[in-house]
């Protein structure tokens, strides 16, 4: 209520006329500035105790008896008054001076922590009274209050959500913050559509502009205008392209985007040391059988994930290889190379004078005596074959003009000897008084023979004794 100071004296002196002079007196409280106002709620001190306070129109009827008492008059935003009141007054002006107050304003970005320019602060008290402006470059700026008022604010910036809130000012100067939430930002998080977990390193386009690259939380944030229909295109290493058109509303904070993992093919090719194709190798990943090599040494595994897997491949005759491998986003090409569980098994032939033979040719025999490999020696009268280690056999070796001959061999004793004789060398050995193996072995077949030519000859010539049964049958 704003009113000329000769309206004030005219209503105390209406005021002290109703008054009883001497047992009460009017004490009127108004606002000394360039907009002079009644102040109402004012309180009314009367010897340290509250008295009461103002009405409406600035006005309290302070009763007392006796001597006249000393007055405080406070109020919120106001410097005290104090005095007194002279014998015959029945009413009393106080005029409050005006307490300002510094209020520091201070806006900055709430995802960024950056400074917001031009941001417009306006500060509306409880009687009306406005204070406004805009912040500078560094966020900040400074409103001229009423001290101990209360004051709302509200606080408004492009792209930026709107906020209020209420401050009471203090005795001289007070700070206060906010951080502002963008509209047209919005954190986009890529995620496994299996697994939930954030897909780091994930490239996302909007609108087909680069927004960047998701963090290790598999978030990227992103100024997005909201209520729009925006194209997102989404890519990462092992996951298949993502393209989808979406709206933001004001309500969103964060979009969640489902990556699937990508599904390609490998081919695994099995060859020995030599680059010569293994058909039958078993193939497996992560100890799953998957089939055997073609006869191309060749097998193809469909739909794979772009993950890490151990194929093991075995093959008989061949040492087990363990590998791992990655597929790529296009068809890969795993090559595996096995070793020869073999080693070698040397044999020397040498003729009966202790000299090396060449073009003898030697058998590798299994158990049941069929040969499993055969070499020829050269001439150091060594040959090579493949043998497991360790593993005893027997060898055989044969050459024209001599007799063949057979031992036993193993790579522990490599090289293993085996000597030939030719029918001199029989015939030396017979003079000599000794008697090859060979040749006993020739008198038991004999023998032998001439048992079973006796033996079919007596039985011709027995004679033939009919049975009692072909007696009677002939009577």
């Amino acid at each position: 209520m704003h009113i000329p100071a000769a309206g004030i004296v005219s209503i105390c002196l209406i005021l002290s006329m109703c008054l009883v002079s001497g047992s009460s007196v009017m004490v009127i409280v108004f606002e000394q500035s360039d907009r002079t106002a009644l102040i109402p709620e004012a309180i009314i001190y009367a010897d340290g105790k509250i008295a009461g306070k103002t009405d409406l129109n600035g006005a309290f009827n302070l009763s007392f008896e006796g001597y006249h008492p000393n007055i405080r008059v406070a109020k919120g935003g106001y410097t005290d008054w104090t005095g007194t009141f002279a014998e015959n007054d029945t009413a009393i002006l106080v005029p409050l001076q005006v307490r300002n107050s510094t209020l520091f304003v201070e806006v900055f970005d709430a995802d960024t922590l950056i400074p917001v320019q031009n941001a417009h602060i306006i500060a509306t008290s409880e009687d009306g009274s406005r204070e406004d402006g805009y912040t500078g470059p560094e966020g900040k700026i400074q409103l001229a209050l009423r001290s101990d008022k209360v004051y709302n604010l509200e606080i408004t910036a492009q792209n930026f959500q709107v906020v209020h809130d209420t401050v009471v000012t203090s005795g001289d100067s007070s700070t206060v913050q906010y951080s502002l939430v963008r509209n047209d930002r919005i954190s986009i998080r890529v995620l496994d559509s299996l697994s939930g977990y954030p897909v780091t390193s994930a490239h996302v386009q909007i609108d087909g502009i680069k927004a960047g690259i998701t963090n290790d939380r598999g978030v990227l944030i992103s100024n997005t205008s909201r209520n729009v229909e925006h194209i997102f295109d989404i890519s990462a290493e092992g996951y298949e392209s993502t393209h989808l058109a979406r709206s933001i509303s004001f309500e969103d904070q964060v979009v969640d985007i489902p990556l699937v993992k990508a599904k390609t093919t490998i081919f695994v090719s099995v060859y020995n040391k030599d680059q010569m194709p293994l058909s039958k190798s078993r193939v497996k990943m992560d100890g799953s059988l998957q089939g055997v090599t073609n006869e191309f040494g060749r097998i193809m595994i469909p739909s794979l994930e772009m993950k890490s897997y151990e194929f093991t491949v075995t093959r008989d005759g061949y040492k087990e290889n363990m590998v791992s491998f990655t597929p790529g986003n296009e068809t890969s090409d795993l090559i595996i190379v096995l070793e020869s569980e073999f080693v070698d098994l040397e044999v020397l032939a040498l003729n009966s004078n202790g000299n090396p033979l060449s073009n003898v040719s030697v058998y590798l025999l299994g158990e049941s005596q069929e040969p499993l490999n055969t070499n020829e020696t050269g001439f150091d009268g060594i040959c090579v074959l493949p043998a497991i280690e360790e593993k005893s056999y027997r060898i055989k070796a044969e050459k024209g003009g001599y007799y063949p001959n057979t031992t036993t061999a193993s790579t522990k004793t490599n090289p293993n000897h085996i000597i030939l004789h030719t029918p001199d060398t029989i015939q030396s050995v017979s003079s000599s008084g000794e008697i090859p193996w060979f040749y006993g072995i020739g008198v038991v077949v004999l023998i032998v023979a001439g048992v079973g030519v006796y033996l079919i000859l007596s039985k011709r010539n027995r004679p033939y004794r009919r049975g009692r049964s072909n007696r009677r049958r002939s009577l």
